[in-house]
């Protein structure tokens, strides 16, 4: 009877053992499956973020190509103001660097460098600041030149002129002869610049173009005046071209400097001077 209990005994032991280590051995297994499906539930998360990072980025880049697109566009439709229908004084010469005959005209009348004096510019109704006119009486040395007469066309563009003395006695600074004359815009039409701006800047040109005129259009480019004169004396990086002739009786040179903007191409500005 004894030994039937303790068989017993034994027996349940075993079977204790057995049950506890099939649960041990379920729950690793259980253990395995959840790592499984955590792993795999991440992967599919990430999977999914690294799609949706890959779309917004998609996404903006095609923005920023499309806004870039646009900007080229808009940069690329600003071009150098066109003439109103640019028609020159008649009596200017055709070469756009005459240096045989240098002049400009202003409210349609011609004044030639070293022909014309202040007081035919002064009589032909050229509005000089009234202050400076003052200065018209003053007696000016032999082979001296003036100080400087300006004229503000508009908010813009001005000209600005000069004369000299190339007699052999004092005479006043409205006997002596024209010797320079610059036109200059204080801006051209540039592509990062606003419509609006842009739009302000054309109509102060052309305004002008109504007033002072040259043998080419205030509007001129660098092409165009290459294409009308093939062959100038100097030209720089810094979009300057240059026709000049050496002075017969003094040191230097003298003819036409052209300044364009280094974006487009326009006219700047532009000076003419003589020298005999």
């Amino acid at each position: 009877m004894m030994k039937k209990s303790a068989l017993a005994a034994a027996m349940a032991v075993l079977l204790t053992f057995a049950s506890t280590s099939c649960g041990i051995s379920g729950m690793i297994g259980e253990s395995e499956s959840s790592e499984s499906e955590v792993s795999e539930s991440t992967t599919e998360e990430v999977t999914e973020a690294e799609e949706s990072s890959e779309d917004v980025t998609e996404e903006t880049t095609e923005e920023t190509s499309e806004e870039s697109s646009e900007e080229t566009t808009e940069n690329e439709d600003v071009k150098p103001t066109e003439a109103e229908e640019f028609t020159p004084v008649e009596g200017l010469s055709e070469n756009y660097a005459d240096l045989e005959k240098r002049c400009f005209a202003y409210d349609g009348k011609i004044y030639t460098l070293g022909e014309s004096t202040l007081q035919d510019l002064i009589d032909g109704g050229v509005p000089f600041d009234e202050n400076e006119l003052n200065n018209s009486g003053n007696n000016v040395n032999k082979n001296h030149g003036t100080s400087t007469y300006n004229v503000d066309i508009n908010d813009f563009t001005h000209i600005q002129v000069e004369f000299i003395n190339t007699t052999d006695s004092n005479i006043t600074e409205a006997e002596c002869l024209l010797s320079y004359v610059r036109w200059y815009s204080i801006y051209v039409p540039k592509p990062d610049f606003e419509d609006s701006r842009n739009e302000e800047i054309i109509n102060n040109i052309n305004d002008s173009a109504k007033h002072v005129c040259f043998s080419f259009p205030l509007t001129l480019t660098k092409d165009q005046l290459l294409e009308n004169n093939d062959a100038p004396t100097e030209e720089t990086d810094n979009n300057y071209v240059k026709y000049e002739v050496d002075s017969e009786v003094y040191m230097g040179s003298s003819g036409y400097n052209f300044e364009f903007n280094k974006d487009t191409n326009q006219l700047e500005e532009v000076s003419i001077d003589w020298l005999p």
